[in-house]
């Protein structure tokens, strides 16, 4: 049980608790009425995660009950990796979101995360202020993007110097190499650049993609690893999410970006979906203007906003 918390505004006591099982169903429900469609569709299947696993950890799901136990206030930091979770924000009717948020960030460091995130819509500026006085600042603005699969590609499909090997065919230490090459002087969140290793960040797009690896390539140019290209299916929406591409610093500005954005489209193409879809950091001006030559049109922005906690290296003994 966590310690009791002030809440400033009227002095009185307030709880906030890891949730007991017996009202574990009422504070998802709170949490469920707390977001909107897409956000309800994303709850869902992070709680459909939870229940797959038989030894699902529910301490990160935080209350603050009533004096029967009932919530009357909820929030979530849903672990993701060993070092990353996502963060499940009170309704906006809530009067302990302080609260709730200092025992959410405080679990956190106590498990050892490192970055603990969550996304608003852009214009959501009451949420963002009050994250941003409880130690969850704004790290990055997202524009989501998409295309129909049918838009003309600006590459032929077939390259002899381009190729593109499926990372099951690899040593996981060359993808993991790959990786942390393609981080150097990336414009994507450079806030949170450092805080994951090449492993951790892959075991991250694993837990966002159910079908991984199933359309992961290690992108080859002239014979030399050059970058990687994540596909993550969606059929039931009909679209392909182009959920990271990147390329290492040796290959960027040459055109190869062009390449490898054609390939997945083409591939959800041949799949038979309607769409790709993405996600950008909108700093990101190169890799935007690479999107729109393709037809890819921004439908909403989201920011992240982020606890960080990095982690400190043991001292050296003389």
């Amino acid at each position: 049980m966590k310690p009791n918390l002030v809440n400033d505004s009227s002095a009185a006591e307030v709880s906030v608790i890891s949730c007991p099982q017996n009202v574990r169903r009422e504070a998802v429900l709170q949490l469920k009425a707390a977001r909107n469609e897409w956000g309800r569709d994303e709850l869902v299947v992070a709680i459909n995660l939870m229940l797959e696993q038989s030894d699902a950890d529910w301490s990160g799901l935080l209350i603050t009950p009533d004096e029967e136990g009932n919530p009357i206030g909820a929030t979530w930091v849903e672990v993701l990796t060993s070092k990353e979770a996502n963060l499940w924000l009170p309704h906006s009717e809530c009067g302990y979101t302080p609260e709730l948020l200092s025992a959410a960030t405080g679990w956190a460091r106590q498990q050892g995360l490192s970055v603990v995130k969550t996304v608003l819509e852009g214009n959501d500026l009451q949420t963002a202020t009050l994250l941003k006085e409880n130690g969850v600042p704004k790290v990055a603005s997202l524009n989501y993007m998409g295309v129909s699969t049918q838009t003309v590609l600006k590459a032929p499909v077939a390259n002899e110097l381009v190729s593109f090997m499926h990372v099951e065919e690899l040593a996981p230490e060359r993808l993991e190499i790959v990786f942390g090459q393609i981080e150097e002087n990336s414009l994507d969140c450079p806030e949170l650049q450092g805080m994951f290793t090449a492993q951790e960040a892959l075991q991250g797009f694993y837990r966002q993609d159910v079908h991984a690896p199933a359309h992961w390539y290690l992108v080859r140019y002239e014979g030399e690893d050059a970058g990687v290209l994540l596909l993550a299916p969606h059929p039931e929406s009909s679209n392909w999410e182009l959920m990271y591409m990147g390329l290492v610093p040796a290959w960027r500005g040459r055109g190869l970006g062009i390449q490898v954005v054609n390939e997945a489209i083409h591939r959800a193409r041949e799949a038979g979906m309607e769409e790709v879809i993405l996600a950008v950091d909108e700093r990101n001006t190169p890799a935007r203007q690479l999107y729109e030559q393709f037809g890819f049109r921004s439908r909403l922005t989201c920011v992240v906003h982020a606890w960080m906690q990095k982690s400190e290296k043991p001292q050296e003994t003389l």
